[in-house]
């Protein structure tokens, strides 16, 4: 399931939007405007319009919170695995390397207060931006600065108490055993968000009946349908 617009949630409004520009937009949960034009609805349009409204609010807030929790605490997983890990230079490229790499991703997801802002995206983006984007970005972070960590790892990780030399693929072999730790709160959150994407999907499939419905009472709608399953 996905939102093919952007959804803004305030405590008065509800906005589809599209690069900035507001496309559909209901107040009060009651009142739609289309284009910036008032369209008049009777008893029975008001009515399923509020339903669909009410529903937005639930849902949106919930996937918002999900997306912003679930990042940052998997930041907060590998900020700590990364505290007193090499030099401070390198753990200040860890840390700038983790904060670029997830800002332009949490852009797509805004709390603030009562307000809620959800980025035209699929369910599964989330998963797919922690263990497709953040992830190897981090493995390859380690694979070139893996004689620095390694170094300030090395007696926590070794098997051995006894002194030995090291080839490039043990070294290799030492960057996977530190990825491990680094990434087991985001394989944590991850099994989360598998568990808890089945609800949304079954909660989005029911709005997007919900609004087949409206769409078939305000025809305009059909112009502005904002969740779609994909294929």
């Amino acid at each position: 399931m996905a939102f093919r617009y952007g959804l803004l949630i305030g405590p008065e409004h509800i906005r589809f939007l599209q690069n900035t520009r507001t496309y559909v937009q209901i107040n009060a949960n009651e009142q739609l405007f289309i284009e910036g034009e008032w369209v008049e609805l009777d008893d029975t349009d008001t009515e399923l319009l509020r339903q669909f409204s009410e529903d937005i609010r639930k849902v949106v807030p919930e996937i918002v919170s999900l997306a912003v929790d679930g990042v940052e605490v998997g930041l907060s997983s590998i900020e700590t695995m990364l505290a007193g890990v090499g030099s401070k230079s390198q753990q200040a490229e860890w840390r700038a390397l983790i904060r670029e790499t997830t800002f332009q991703f949490m852009s797509r997801f805004v709390r603030t207060g009562d307000h809620f802002y959800l980025a035209p995206q699929s369910l599964n983006e989330l998963d797919n931006f922690l263990n497709g984007e953040l992830k190897p970005q981090l493995t390859n972070l380690a694979r070139h600065t893996v004689g620095a960590v390694w170094g300030a790892l090395r007696d926590a990780l070794r098997q051995s108490d006894h002194n030995f030399e090291r080839s490039d693929n043990q070294d290799l072999q030492s960057v996977a055993e530190l990825m491990d730790k680094i990434t087991f709160g985001l394989d944590e959150k991850m099994i989360e968000l598998e568990a808890k994407s089945a609800l949304f999907c079954q909660r989005m499939r029911e709005l997007d009946q919900l609004e087949t419905q409206l769409q078939a009472r305000v025809p305009l709608l059909q112009l502005y349908d904002v969740v779609t399953e994909k294929n």
